[in-house]
């Protein structure tokens, strides 16, 4: 497995899968990240915690592109084969 942009592209891919399949109510709430009203302090004393709950929230409308390209990956290594 080499270095290149089709390899860069399905781990990309794996790691948005990942932080998709992350539950807010079961796992993210344990963790303080479900959201930002509920984070127990003010936002502007933890930024990086705020950074991470934004990106937690903007990657859930990512799940119809994702979907797309989980098919078309699955497709493409079908066809041309993995390697």
């Amino acid at each position: 497995m080499g270095f290149s942009l089709w390899n860069i592209f399905k781990a990309g891919l794996l790691v948005t899968n990942s932080v998709l399949i992350l539950h807010r109510k079961r796992f993210l709430s344990k963790h303080g990240l479900d959201d930002v009203n509920n984070m127990g302090c003010n936002p502007s004393d933890r930024p990086f915690q705020v950074q991470a709950i934004g990106l937690l929230q903007a990657v859930q409308y990512l799940k119809l592109p994702v979907i797309a390209a989980n098919v078309l990956t699955i497709v493409f290594e079908l066809l041309i084969g993995g390697g």
